[in-house]
Formats: C-alpha cells, sequence, structure tokens
C-alpha cells in the first residue's frame, strides 16, 4: 500500500513560507507531501525593495516573483485567500473561501503598519508595506510637482512640496534618502522653470535620541552626516503624538506643517484568528519554542515577524528578512524530522550583519565587525538582496534592469 502524503499547509507567500517550502523540498519528495500555500495575493513581494518602487528607481514588477511560476511543477497548490480562523485541535484553517485541513502546519503572516495608536496615522499617512502602497506614493509625489508647478504664490508652492518619513529605522531612512534622490536628482530638473529647490521641505522625523538604533554607534552617526548632507532635515527625539491632513503634532504639543507623511515608524505582528487561545509576548508575537513550534501543538511551526522566539540577551528576534528566511529553511528540515520521528533541531540565529541603502551608489554595511561605506557597501547590499530572490530567472533579469537603470535617470511617469 502507498504511504499517504502529508499535508503541510503554509499560511503566507513571504520570506518565511516560501523559504520552507524549499526548505521543504530539500527533505521530501514530491510523492511524500501534499503542499498548500494561502497568500494575499498570487505573488512573492520583495519587501526590502518596495522604497525603489516608491521613488521610481526600479519598476513595480522586479520586486515580485509569481508563486504559481514557482510551485507548478510540483503540482503543489495555492489559494489566493484570507485567513478568517485557525483551530489547532481540530487542524482545520478557514478561510473567506474554503476550509483546509492539515497534519503540519506553518503560520508565516508577516507584520502590517504599527499606527502605535497615534490619532490621524492611519488616515492621513502613507505605509510601505505592500505593492499598491508604493506605487500609491510614488504617484503622489510625481502629483505634487505637478500640481506645485502651476502654482504662483511661493507659500502655497512650498507647503504642498513638504514631505516628512516618520521613522529612523532602517525603513525609514532608505525611503527618505530615495525620496531625496528622486527629488534633486531628477525631478527638480526636469521642473527648474517653475519649482526652486528652497520650495521642496524634506524631514525625516525620529521618536529617539539617534537613527538607525540597531546599527553600531560609528554608522549611526555617518548615515546621519550624509543625510543632513543630501539636505534631509532630521529631527531626533521627536515623538508623534497625532497626524493631521497637514500637519504632525509631537508630543510636547509642537507642530510641523507638512503635507505628505510617510509612516515608517514600525511594524506590529499579524496574527491570525485562533479557535484557542495561544501565549503571546508583549508585542503580540505568538511565544514558540526552540524549535519554532507553538508548545501546545507541536505540529504547528509559526515562524517570522509573528514568531517571538528570545536571542542570548532574551529579547525577541528581530522582525528581519534575514530572520524569515533562515527560519524556512531551519522549519523544512524539522518536518522532515517530525515526520520521520527525529529529534527536533533547535533554531540558533546568528546575524549576518547590518547593511542600509542611503541613495544611489551609497550605503552603510556592518558585517562581521568590519564596517563598509560608499559604492562597495551599496554593491554587497545590492547583491546580498539578489540572492534572495527565489528563482534563478528572476536574478538574470534583476541584474539586467538594475544593470540599465544605474545609468539613467529615475522614470517619473505618472502610474
Amino acid at each position: 500500500m502507498a504511504k499517504q502524503k502529508k499535508k503541510i499547509l503554509i499560511l503566507g507567500g513571504g520570506f518565511g513560507g516560501l523559504y520552507t517550502y524549499k526548505g521543504l523540498y530539500k527533505h521530501f519528495s514530491h510523492d511524500e507531501v501534499d503542499i498548500t500555500i494561502i497568500n494575499r495575493n498570487n505573488y512573492f513581494l520583495f519587501t526590502p525593495l518596495l522604497h525603489e518602487v516608491a521613488t521610481g528607481s526600479i519598476a513595480h514588477h522586479q520586486v515580485v516573483e509569481s508563486i504559481r511560476q514557482l510551485i507548478y511543477k510540483t503540482n503543489d497548490t495555492l489559494h489566493i485567500a484570507e485567513v478568517t480562523s485557525i483551530d489547532c485541535q481540530a487542524q482545520i484553517v478557514k478561510t473567506n473561501i474554503s476550509e483546509f485541513n492539515y497534519d503540519i502546519l506553518v503560520i508565516s503572516l508577516g507584520a502590517t503598519t504599527n499606527f502605535f495608536n497615534a490619532p490621524g496615522a492611519e488616515e492621513h499617512s502613507f505605509v510601505l508595506k505592500d505593492l499598491r502602497d508604493a506605487i500609491r506614493l510614488r504617484t503622489d509625489i510625481i502629483e505634487s510637482f505637478e500640481k506645485a508647478s502651476e502654482i504662483k504664490d511661493v507659500e502655497l508652492r512650498r507647503k504642498s512640496l513638504s514631505f516628512a518619513v516618520v521613522g529612523g529605522g532602517p525603513t525609514g531612512v532608505e525611503v527618505v534618502s530615495e525620496i531625496c534622490e528622486l527629488i534633486h536628482d531628477t525631478l527638480l530638473k526636469y521642473y527648474h522653470t517653475s519649482i526652486d529647490h528652497s520650495d521642496v521641505s524634506l524631514y525625516l522625523v525620529n521618536r529617539d535620541e539617534d537613527i538607525l538604533l540597531p546599527f553600531p554607534p560609528s554608522l549611526r552617526k555617518n548615515a546621519l552626516n550624509i543625510l543632513r548632507r543630501k539636505g534631509v532635515k532630521v529631527m531626533l527625539n521627536s515623538p508623534v503624538k497625532e497626524v493631521q491632513a497637514d500637519q504632525i503634532i509631537f508630543d510636547d504639543n509642537s507642530t510641523l506643517p507638512v503635507s505628505h507623511v510617510i509612516w515608517t515608524a514600525g511594524v506590529k505582528p499579524n496574527i491570525p484568528p485562533f479557535q484557542h487561545e495561544l501565549a503571546l509576548d508583549r508585542g503580540g508575537r505568538i511565544i514558540v519554542n526552540n524549535f519554532l513550534q507553538v508548545t501546545e501543538c507541536p505540529n504547528v511551526f509559526v515562524i517570522g515577524d509573528i514568531a517571538s522566539l528570545p536571542d542570548s540577551s532574551g529579547r525577541p528576534l528581530p522582525m528581519l528578512a534575514q530572520v524569515a528566511v533562515n527560519q524556512g529553511i531551519h522549519t523544512g528540515e524539522n518536518i522532515w524530522r517530525l515526520v520521520n520521528n527525529k529529534n527536533l533541531k533547535p533554531f540558533l540565529y546568528k546575524s549576518k550583519g547590518e547593511l542600509v541603502s542611503l541613495g544611489r551608489w551609497q550605503a552603510e554595511a556592518s558585517i562581521k565587525g568590519v564596517r563598509i561605506s560608499g559604492p562597495l557597501a551599496w554593491f554587497i547590499w545590492r547583491t546580498i538582496y539578489l540572492f534572495k530572490f527565489i528563482s534563478k530567472s528572476k536574478r538574470v533579469k534583476i541584474v539586467i534592469d538594475w544593470t540599465i537603470n544605474a545609468f539613467y535617470p529615475r522614470d517619473i511617469t505618472k502610474a
């Protein structure tokens, strides 16, 4: 009698989910497992490069890969759906389209924007978590210059060209760097007859006393100096209390008049509804054991941004792509061990370093204690991200596009 296939259900088609999928087929053959992926979209989104889509540095198709193209040879299944309920005891996942049974479940649903309950922040800010967000932000920036070019009143023109990025972490720094280059290196060149450099104001607003807090102090200082040289007005120790349509209000009740706010101040785990209560940490992430399992349900693995596993200092592992990638590969092997009644391997994470882009040809990196700056760091940053894409064909296409884009102006056609 043929051995019955194990039903493996993966929730989420991001870094954690798809690297779990890849990891499974390093250990299982196609006739041993039946894998189903449930995701909101039919594509894998490379979120670390969304800021380049939002600023016209690369086209939107460069940061997505079709999940169906990745899985079609294995005859596995993809469903575009929203998870509505998980019953770990009955081993059933309910979605807005159907119910799915499983033998083993992997949950990797990522994170969403955290507005920290600041009134008006969600209503009056742009975010950068989805492909549509990036396209919407790019359109807004270009439209603001088109409209401003027709405004004769200087004060009104300057008000319409005021931008603020809230959040001084890696995402905020990369977003503000790219916006700065889009404005000063591209847009102002094409609108030079109607818009002056002095008409544009660009702020980076951060609640802490420094930017890029996870990075070494020397790297933080250098990045801050680069931003200021570019013309970015960096506001430190400035917690945001409220966002309105035309201004930001800070905790001390001071205000910053600004027409365009981009919120990158934090993320929170995208926890699905469970039929039975699970243990969560203070940040709302699901507490897992050293094997990335839910203790109450050993056949349920939770990875990526929604998983809480402490590092050597006792703090939960950071919500980063490199963490999700490593956990996905590791989970693929541990599922094979679980199915074959072998001892599971504990997950041990060691950061490979910190990287942040500060615009084209400029980046800061700290790799195994070695600090690298400038074009070399930018090349390393690009290369590392390139090899995080799933398919080899996509990598080749991106290299060609990146090479072309590196020597030509950003695209300012309105979507």
